[in-house]
């Protein structure tokens, strides 16, 4: 984020007004200070929302997960190890993230830019705005569970939790509206604005489409499970979810080159999360974890030095969340992945092809998976390997390091193979709902209610332990 998200987050604003005859001193507006704007303008919400995803895919929810999956560990004896080893959270410890979700720069702002994109007939920025949305409400459903929504912007100060499966449904809705307005080629869109792609039409749609084929799986689990689970998995999916996933997947990201990928820049506030956070006194909290590392040196993986560093003794291993690994062999993150401008995955090609890879797999067979799981391994000239339902998990495992959608992919799939840390039976499946929201909104359960009923809000019947009901079967 360079020079242009400077100027446009100053909000300058220019006025030009012709005087003629007319008193200009009490002419409307004359007191406001063009210096000092009011009201950001559509550019600067827009800009500020991108930041606002930015910041929210690297931050503690991504650190977290890449914890709990064990790409990454928590060391120092600190909060960053309390929450690795002992699964020690609380309500308070995710607020700020749940929060972000809506207020700010969340979703407040981007319906602002949706409404007045549409109002000058903007289909372009509006479909853009949309998918932004969808992303941000899509993924703090996955996390969180029901969460709410319908009412998340309304005149309602304590609005309900919407059933995790209504969210991913309407999301999915909001998915096609905006893949339908890009299409259009209606309206200039926001150009350079877009930190991103420059408002290209074209890569928003298939980010758009690679993103309903990652929420069409988040519910293959409920509905492999079937029974009182499939009617949830069936509303989010709008029916099969594996087919359904392949039909997006097939327009998704269709190379590397049009990777939604984070934006940054190399000082200040604008550089990338996770550098800003190794450079802080607990940086060093956070290292290598021991599952990854393993499996990356096994598979012979050039991506093993971009992940992380030598240790001590100039070799490369992770922390095994089960033993007192000492301090020397542990390696600490990557320093590519760290750079101030690095530029963080977060919809990817690779995770378009590996879904294809999986939703194929399951319905087709084998040789239908083959040719995708295949052109990722290409991309890192790794050899072939069989299109098996484990080979497919693993490589997107492996894709994903530092991706929330890492968690995600984890809780549904059971691979890699996972010890839980020390007495726990498994991995949690979600977080606490935020302390702020907690506090204002009397429809949030308790936290007691949460651990033991999956979240689930209303009274609705929960999957029992900590897990969402796009979860319902626990990796012991």
């Amino acid at each position: 984020m360079h020079t242009k998200l400077r100027a446009l987050l100053g909000g300058a604003l220019l006025l030009a007004a012709a005087v003629g005859c007319r008193d200009f001193l009490t002419e409307e507006g004359v007191g406001t200070d063009p210096n000092n704007p009011s009201q950001a303008t559509r550019d600067q919400r827009l800009v500020a929302a991108q930041a606002t995803i930015f910041s929210w895919s690297e931050g503690p929810i991504a650190q977290i997960s890449c914890i709990w999956v064990q790409a990454c560990a928590g060391v120092g004896g600190r909060f960053v190890e309390t929450r690795g080893r002992l699964y020690t959270i609380f309500p308070a410890d995710f607020s700020a993230d749940f929060s972000q979700v809506y207020i700010g720069a969340g979703l407040v702002d981007l319906r602002i830019v949706e409404a007045s994109a549409e109002d000058d007939g903007d289909r372009v920025y509006a479909g853009i705005a949309k998918v932004m949305e969808a992303y941000l409400v899509g993924m703090a459903a996955s996390i969180w569970g029901d969460i709410p929504y319908r009412e998340a912007v309304t005149d309602s100060v304590t609005p309900v939790l919407d059933p995790q499966e209504q969210v991913y449904a309407d999301v999915q809705a909001l998915l096609d509206e905006a893949i339908t307005d890009l299409a259009s080629g209606t309206g200039p869109g926001p150009g350079a604005v877009d930190l991103v792609y420059g408002g290209d039409a074209t890569k928003w749609r298939q980010v758009a489409n690679t993103l309903k084929a990652r929420y069409y799986m988040h519910w293959v689990e409920a509905q492999l499970v079937g029974g009182a689970n499939l009617p949830r998995a069936q509303l989010a999916c709008g029916g099969d979810c594996l087919t359904k996933a392949i039909a997006a997947a097939t327009n998704g990201i269709s190379s590397s080159a049009n990777d939604f990928k984070a934006v940054h820049g190399g000082s200040g506030t604008e550089r990338n999360i996770w550098g800003q956070f190794a450079g802080t006194s607990f940086g060093n909290d956070l290292a290598a974890g021991s599952v990854l590392v393993n499996l990356l040196r096994t598979r012979n993986d050039p991506r093993l030095t971009q992940y992380y560093g030598p240790n001590a003794v100039g070799g490369r291993g992770g922390d095994d969340v089960n033993s007192s690994t000492p301090a020397d062999q542990v390696s600490p993150l990557g320093a590519p992945r760290l750079a101030p401008d690095f530029a963080q995955p977060i919809i990817t090609y690779e995770e378009n092809q590996l879904i294809l890879a999986e939703a194929r797999f399951r319905t087709a067979g084998q040789a239908a998976a083959q040719p995708n799981l295949n052109a990722v391994r290409a991309l890192f000239g790794l050899g072939v390997v069989p299109a098996t339902l484990q080979n497919i998990a693993l490589e997107k495992y492996v894709s994903l390091f530092q991706n929330i959608e890492a968690w995600n992919d984890y809780k549904r799939t059971c691979i890699p193979t996972l010890d839980p840390a020390g007495a726990n039976r498994e991995v949690p499946g979600r977080l606490l709902y935020g302390q702020a929201e907690a506090n204002a909104n009397p429809n949030v359960p308790s936290v007691s209610e949460q651990q033991t009923n999956g979240g689930v809000a209303g009274g609705r019947p929960g999957v029992g332990g900590f897990r969402n009901p796009n979860d319902p079967r626990a990796c012991t």
